[in-house]
C-alpha cells in the first residue's frame, strides 16, 4: 500500500504538469497572445458550415487564408483581429494584420505593408483545413480609410493560433 501512495502522488503531479502546460498553448480554434503587451484570446466563429477561419483557391496552386478572431463568442468588430496571407504553390507569404479596436471599419490599428508570418503547420484537404502559427508586428493606428497609417500611435502584437480552416466559395 505504501508504493501506491507516492505512484498516485507522483501521477497526479504529471497530470497537474500535462495540464498547466496545455494551459499555456493555444488550442484549436483559439487565437491567443499578446496586445500592447496585455494578454488577449480571439475566438473563432463557425456557423451554417461557414467559418471565421477560412481558405479560397483563386487558382490552382495560389490560396488566399483568413483568420479572424472575435473578443467574444458573437460576431461583432470591436475587439476583432485579423490575420490574412497568401500561399503559393505549398508556401506561405507574409500577412497583413488587423485589429479592429472600437465598432466600425475605422478606426483601427493594421500593418502598412505585409509582415512575416511563421507558420507551423498549414494544410488543405477539400473542405477543410488547419492552419497553425505565429505573427508579431506593430500595428500603426489608421484614423480612416482616406488616411495613411500613424507610426507615432502604434500597438504591438504578439498572437499565436492553431485553427481549423473552411474552405470558403
Amino acid at each position: 500500500m505504501k508504493l501506491k501512495k507516492p505512484r498516485n502522488l507522483m501521477i497526479g503531479a504529471l497530470i497537474a504538469a500535462g495540464l498547466g502546460l496545455c494551459a499555456g498553448q493555444v488550442m484549436a480554434n483559439e487565437i491567443s497572445g499578446t496586445l500592447d503587451g496585455e494578454p488577449h484570446e480571439w475566438h473563432v466563429l463557425s456557423e451554417g458550415g461557414m467559418s471565421t477561419a477560412n481558405f479560397s483557391e483563386f487558382m490552382p496552386g495560389m490560396v488566399n487564408v483568413t483568420v479572424q478572431g472575435h473578443r467574444e463568442a458573437r460576431f461583432e468588430t470591436q475587439g476583432t483581429l485579423s490575420i490574412d496571407f497568401m500561399v503559393m504553390q505549398g508556401t506561405p507569404s507574409e500577412a497583413s494584420v488587423t485589429y479592429f479596436h472600437e465598432s466600425g471599419l475605422t478606426p483601427h490599428y493594421g500593418t502598412e505593408e505585409e509582415v512575416p508570418i511563421e507558420i507551423e503547420e498549414l494544410e488543405t484537404d477539400g473542405d477543410s483545413g488547419r492552419v497553425k502559427g505565429r505573427v508579431a508586428t506593430s500595428l500603426a493606428y489608421v484614423e480612416s480609410m482616406m488616411a495613411g497609417h500613424d507610426h507615432d500611435n502604434v500597438m504591438e502584437i504578439d498572437v499565436a493560433f492553431d485553427v481549423e480552416l473552411v474552405r470558403e466559395e
